[in-house]
């Protein structure tokens, strides 16, 4: 039954995501020529629709440009180049509350944060903790809520080290690493190296990361592992949605979305582990190592030896917060007529 319940779950998710893809395409018909402040959005009157590429969603750049690119400074002054980044590039074509609503050059906030960043993973990390200091801020409230006071507040804020412990918690920088590493091979290497990896999880791996996250809010940080998990989901969110917008529309979307809740779920564990490395006792350390060891099995499986007490199982619920979780849960006996 959870195995058909989870796949009924992933299906319909996909569909969700596929219609708000179409959506997102409708009467919009421009395309990013370029990854900088003075980047102009084109008419492509040809396709009659928005090109569907994230570049937040692709893979490293190559170690002789990623040597030479300004963004690798310290990662809060990178962040904080980001934010600056997307605002200049709202100003420069004009910013839309969404692709499908985007006239001419116009960007939505989400497009101009992910051509902002050349560093993988950081245009999800820098657009989050915007987003959290303009709700901090007060910029939400309001219902008459503007789009220039958006931008304004994209171009005022910037993003120190503090901030990223307010928001990921005393590890920020670990958990921002893993990140990175799971993005910088591009989301679609890395759900197939997912899909080419002997097991790599944990029987017990949900059980686990909710055991820490316990620990995490025992010690006054249920905010921060939150952050760090949300921002996990974020990326996921976007580069599913980027990557169903390319389907075969006569490709088995089953098919196509496998594996994709097992690649979030090791990131989401690998995050966990990271942000929880430093709670100090002997039973953290071992469940810590655990959980980490799934993403470095998926990186370089022939350095492990076949574990055969591993799995590759995800529970259906395990990449929503615990307490959305509980509600699918208590309501899906009663939509399936179960």
């Amino acid at each position: 039954m959870d195995s058909a319940r989870g796949r009924r779950t992933k299906l319909a998710a996909a569909g969700l995501i596929i219609a708000v893809a179409a959506a997102g395409a409708i009467g919009v018909s421009k395309f990013i020529t370029a990854n900088s402040p003075s980047v102009v959005v084109e008419e492509n009157s040809s396709s009659g629709q928005r090109e569907q590429r994230n570049p937040a969603c692709e893979p490293l750049l190559s170690d002789s440009e990623v040597a030479t690119s300004p963004d690798t400074a310290n990662t809060s002054t990178r962040l904080t180049k980001i934010v600056q980044t997307a605002a200049d590039l709202l100003r420069v074509n004009g910013a839309a509350w969404g692709p499908q609503v985007a006239v001419g050059s116009e960007l939505s906030i989400e497009e101009a944060f992910e051509h902002a960043g050349s560093v993988p993973g950081d245009a999800m990390v820098a657009e989050m903790e915007w987003l959290r200091q303009a709700q901090r801020d007060g910029l939400y409230d309001g219902a008459d809520q503007s789009l220039d006071s958006l931008v304004r507040h994209i171009d005022s804020t910037t993003i120190s080290d503090l901030d990223l412990v307010d928001h990921l918690g005393p590890n920020w920088q670990a958990a921002i690493d893993v990140i990175g590493t799971v993005a910088a091979n591009g989301f679609d290497e890395y759900v197939s190296m997912v899909r080419a990896s002997p097991a790599m999880r944990a029987t017990d791996a949900l059980d686990i990361r909710s055991a820490l996250r316990g620990k995490a809010v025992a010690l006054g940080f249920e905010a921060e592992w939150d952050g760090a998990q949300e921002v996990v989901a974020f990326y996921f969110q976007q580069c599913t949605l980027a990557a169903l917008a390319q389907r075969e529309v006569n490709s088995s979307v089953e098919e196509y979305v496998r594996d994709w809740d097992l690649a979030e779920a090791v990131a989401r564990d690998a995050v966990a582990a990271a942000f929880a490395a430093d709670f100090s006792s002997d039973e953290s350390g071992e469940q810590v190592e655990i959980l980490a060891r799934g993403l470095q099995i998926v990186q370089v499986p022939s350095e492990f030896d076949p574990d055969y007490l591993l799995t590759r199982s995800v529970d259906p619920y395990e990449n929503l917060h615990p307490e959305e979780a509980e509600l699918l849960k208590l309501e899906d006996p009663l939509i399936e007529g179960e």
